[in-house]
Parts: structure tokens; C-alpha cells; sequence
């Protein structure tokens, strides 16, 4: 190959400035709110200015002008590419470009197409954080040349841009890129005399733009859990804390606090003080482009003279048997969940037997069957009663006269692709629906469109048709998108 040079039409002026004019309108969209893409799948269309390097005479020879073959042969491409974002810096792409290379028809310009067609395997590294409106990058990798009248030809790929985002979904970019491709005849047909092989061709974009958008449907925030004290003196600062599926919601994630006497707060904390004593309902809401969720809690703000409060009465929040269902002589770790004045006091009755043994106790059952469990919880203030059942099971392998069948359906909670926000989900439901559903919350691993998920499901039945009347009986208890499923 000849000392590498250049031969692209120039635009004319006038198309200079409206492509500028179009880069600073695109910077002026949704300022200040939009986020890159943090992990998904994206695509993204464009199209440019083509140029060429080679041993073609025309090539370096100064702008033709716009003669009928020009014209025709328009040095353009068009490019389109698919890729996965890891991180919100490093992602994988494949793609490909098709050019129209005016020089490259000079060797043979009745027969040749002057189109090349390139496709690349990029890596890409993106600078800065996701919050930035303007982010630049830059990639290399491989690319494979077809369309020359020879061979086909590959080699090194090399490029750069910046990402202008309009929203989560959509965002413009303005990018470089060039391709070598070895051996050197295979894009233009004709080798450097003495060049012994080591000579090289390039297809390059020098300049495209086009739109990137995002293929990954967004998850909605759900609040998992909400901090705070019950009581409070006046004019004593309090923090309240909000927990969210993080590692699933999308960005940019709004958090907003209502303290419930007029004034608000933003952010996963949140510090106020309050001035006149009272009952104030605190409420947070989490928000994304996917959806909104809320949670609310109360706290009592008392004057910094008043006696202490009477304690309220028991309310037991949660009872608990882990594990459930147990099998025969296995131990049951008994746990239930209490709110109200303490000290309380834990009066346990297991079948027909009464046990003094605190909020936690160690229970065995030596034959299989339905146990009830009832847990009576008292103090100065009142009493509170609340019953479950234990399903004690025969072990692994051991021998009985008519074998159980098999549990085939549950109850259907939530799904997602991360087991620590399945985790998650569980705990609060295990709590939340201890008593009120029969049948342990547990976790089951299920596939769909290829991607593995992560249900929370509750209880075992063994028809659809059972697991459909629990499902009415229980609607209040349950989420309103619970649902009977068929366990694989």
C-alpha cells in the first residue's frame, strides 16, 4: 500500500452547520435528567461520511467535482450494531457497516459496486459516571471486509464518539471509526509493488451519527422495608431510612419523604425535628420511569415534660415456625414478632401441651400430622392470642403405607432475576403472611425466555383448583398480583 491517504467528497459548507445546529439542539433535550444505561441490552442505527486509503490513483487526488459517477457513488455508510452493557463503563457490541468508496471503483469501474461491506466485534470502555449528559467512549476489535473484487479481508478495528442522552431509552451519538484490512488487495484489487504482503488497506467512517437506544424493559422500585422511631420528644432530631431494591430498580431513582406536618426531605435518609408534639404519618415513595412505590409509617412526637406514655398493648406482628413444613423429630424454631409496651409476657401452647419459654422456643414433633401452635403475648396493658399450624412430615425414605402426593401448585408472590432481591422478598413475606397463608414461603428457580428467575411462592397443594381457593380465601393477605403456579 502506497503512503496512506484520504479520498472523501467534502460536504459542503452549509451541511457543516446544520450538523452542528442538530448536536446542540440534541444537548438541550431533558437536561440534567436522564441517566446512561447502567446493564442491558441496546442497539444502535447511523449513518456517515465514507473514506478509503489504498493504491488506488484517485486516492489523495483533490475533491472531485460533482460529475455523474460521484453522484452516483455518494462516499456514504450506513451502520447498525448490537450490544450488552455490562457496567455502566464496559460493554460488548457486534455490528456492521456498509460504504460506498468512490476510489475503490477506479480499478475496474464497469464491473465494481465501489460497495464494501464490514462487520466488527467491538469492546468498549465509557468514561465518567451514568449521570453524565455527555459521555465519551472509545472501542477496538475485528472487523471482516467483503464486497472487493479479490478476497475477502480482516483485521483491527479501532473508533471513539460521545453519547449524548435524551432519556433512559434513546440517546445520540456522534462517533469515528476505521478498519484495516489485510491482505491489501482485498478491498481495492491491487497490491503495492515490493510491498511484500505487509501492506494494508482501511474502510473507515469519519464521521456518523445516528440514534442508540435501549432494548431492556425497566423494573419499577419496590420499597422493602421502612426505618423509624415510634416515639419521639419534641423539638429532637429523627432519622427515618428506606430501603429499596436497588440492584433492580432503573435509574434515575427519585426518593421523596412527607414527614406529615408540611414539610419534605429527598434521598434514602432522612432527618427532621418537629416542633409541636402530635401523631404524624411519615410517608416515602420511591419513583423511576417504570412505576411508583410508597410506604408510610406513624410516629408520636410527646412534649419534653409529659410523663412516660402507658404502654400500648401487645401486637403481634408476625409467628413464625421455621422450618415448616419439618420432618418427624426434626427441631422447629418457633419465633414470633412483637410490638407494643414491654416487658411481655410468652405463654406457648404446642397441641396440648403449655411451654413458658419466651419469644423464641425449640419445639420437636414425634409423629407426622397437622400441630396447632398458639402463642398468648401479655403486659400491663392487654393481652394478644395467635394461632398457626406446623406440618410435621414422615423422613427422606421412610417407609409408609400410602406414599403423599405430590405437591405440584403453589402460590405465586413475586419473580425476579436476582436471588438476593428474591431473598429479600421472602423474608418480608414470610413475616407477612406467616399466619395467614398455610404453608412455608420458600424460593424455586424457574426459566423463561432463557433467563433464569427466581420465584417466591407460598405453600404446597396438590391441584390447581386447591391452590386457586386458598388464593380467593386469602386475597386480602396477599399481593394483588399473586397467582397459582404449576412448581416444575
Amino acid at each position: 500500500m502506497a503512503l496512506p491517504r484520504l479520498n472523501v467528497l467534502r460536504p459542503p459548507r452549509g451541511c457543516l452547520i446544520l450538523l452542528g445546529v442538530a448536536l446542540l439542539c440534541s444537548v438541550g433535550v431533558s437536561a440534567g435528567q436522564a441517566q446512561h444505561l447502567g446493564t442491558g441490552i441496546y442497539g444502535k442505527l447511523g449513518a456517515g461520511l465514507s473514506g478509503y486509503t489504498g493504491d488506488l490513483s484517485g486516492a489523495g487526488e483533490a475533491p472531485r467535482e460533482l460529475d455523474a459517477n460521484v453522484l452516483k457513488h455518494f462516499p456514504l455508510t450506513a451502520a447498525g450494531e448490537l450490544g450488552y452493557q455490562f457496567s455502566p463503563n464496559w460493554a460488548l457490541a457486534l455490528g456492521g457497516q456498509a460504504g460506498s468508496y468512490v476510489s475503490v471503483g477506479d480499478a475496474a469501474p464497469a464491473t465494481d459496486s465501489y460497495r464494501r461491506y464490514t462487520s466488527h466485534l467491538l469492546g468498549r470502555y465509557t468514561f465518567g459516571a451514568p449521570s453524565q449528559r455527555v459521555a465519551f467512549y472509545l472501542d477496538a476489535g475485528l472487523n471482516v471486509t467483503v464486497g472487493g473484487p479479490t478476497r475477502t479481508g480482516i483485521g483491527p478495528s479501532v473508533g471513539g464518539g460521545m453519547d449524548i442522552r435524551a432519556s433512559r431509552a434513546v440517546s445520540i451519538f456522534v462517533e469515528s471509526r476505521l478498519h484495516a484490512v489485510f491482505p491489501d488487495d482485498a478491498v481495492d484489487g491491487t497490491e503495492t509493488a515490493g510491498g511484500g504482503g505487509r501492506s494494508f488497506d482501511t474502510v473507515n467512517q469519519p464521521l456518523g451519527i445516528g440514534l442508540k437506544f435501549s432494548l431492556t424493559t425497566p423494573t419499577a422500585p419496590d420499597v422493602v422495608a421502612l426505618d423509624g422511631p415510634l416515639e419521639v420528644p419534641v423539638d429532637t432530631a429523627v432519622t427515618f431510612a428506606a430501603t429499596v431494591n436497588e440492584d433492580e430498580a432503573a435509574r434515575p431513582l427519585d426518593r421523596q419523604w412527607r414527614f406529615g406536618d408540611g414539610t419534605r426531605g429527598t434521598g434514602p435518609t432522612a432527618t427532621h425535628t418537629y416542633g409541636r408534639p402530635g401523631t404524624y404519618t411519615v410517608s416515602f415513595a420511591a419513583r423511576n420511569e417504570a412505576g411508583t412505590a410508597t410506604e408510610s409509617t406513624t410516629i408520636r412526637v410527646t412534649r419534653a415534660s409529659d410523663p412516660p406514655s402507658t404502654p400500648d398493648a401487645p401486637w403481634i406482628v408476625s409467628l413464625t415456625a421455621r422450618p415448616n413444613p419439618v420432618s418427624v423429630g426434626e427441631p422447629v424454631q418457633l419465633r414470633s414478632v412483637v410490638r407494643g409496651g414491654e416487658p411481655f409476657a410468652y405463654r406457648w401452647t404446642v397441641g396440648d401441651e403449655t411451654v413458658e419459654r419466651g419469644p423464641e422456643p425449640t419445639v420437636t414433633f414425634e409423629r407426622p400430622g397437622r400441630h396447632p401452635v398458639r402463642v398468648r403475648v401479655s403486659n400491663d396493658a392487654g393481652t394478644e392470642t395467635r394461632a398457626m399450624t406446623v406440618h410435621a412430615e414422615r423422613p427422606e425414605g421412610h417407609s409408609a403405607r400410602a406414599p403423599a402426593p405430590t405437591a405440584a401448585w403453589a402460590i405465586g408472590v413475586a419473580s425476579m432475576r436476582s436471588r438476593a432481591g428474591a431473598e429479600r422478598m421472602a423474608r418480608r413475606y414470610r413475616e407477612r403472611l406467616a399466619d395467614a397463608v398455610p404453608g412455608a414461603v420458600r424460593i424455586v428457580e424457574h426459566v423463561l425466555d432463557q433467563t433464569l428467575h427466581f420465584r417466591v411462592v407460598v405453600g404446597r397443594y396438590e391441584t390447581q383448583a386447591a391452590a386457586q381457593r386458598v388464593l380467593e380465601d386469602h386475597r386480602r393477605a396477599l399481593p394483588s398480583g399473586a397467582w397459582a403456579v404449576q412448581l416444575q
